[in-house]
């Protein structure tokens, strides 16, 4: 049976196809995540809210978030504004009166790329070299 959000969730694609429906699913989770982790129940600011979808994103799905937001249609942090701001408009979430989408277009990527780790061999390895 679908849920009220599902229903949403596929009008809010039907209008605009920027971003899968997982990204909808998955703001919504973040939201009830940075929610979770304060000490008292209250409004959350974009920044923390940004913050929580990135410790969200990288907690779910760890070094290949960049990737799976990527896949989504969520590259910066704007993208990820315009996500909530379509849930807030569909009712929902919800926004306070100082709120903006604007708190939200910064032009900085949602997950910034994940360092590259490279391994020095010696030759004193006695390891296979993989590759």
């Amino acid at each position: 049976m679908e849920s009220e959000f599902d229903r949403k969730v596929a009008l809010l694609m039907a209008r605009d196809p920027r971003f899968a429906g997982e990204a909808y699913y998955f703001i919504s989770e973040a939201v009830a995540f940075t929610v979770s982790k304060l000490k008292s129940r209250r409004h959350v600011s974009a920044v923390e809210l940004l913050d929580g979808i990135r410790q969200f994103a990288v907690t779910k799905y760890g070094a290949v978030a960049a990737e799976v937001m990527k896949h989504w249609g969520m590259v910066k942090e704007d993208d990820a504004g315009e996500v909530v701001y379509l849930l807030i408009g569909a009712g929902l979430l919800r926004a306070s009166e100082s709120d903006s989408p604007d708190d939200f277009r910064t032009g900085k990527l949602l997950i910034p790329a994940a360092p590259v780790i490279r391994c020095v061999r010696r030759k004193s390895d006695k390891l296979p070299f993989i590759d």
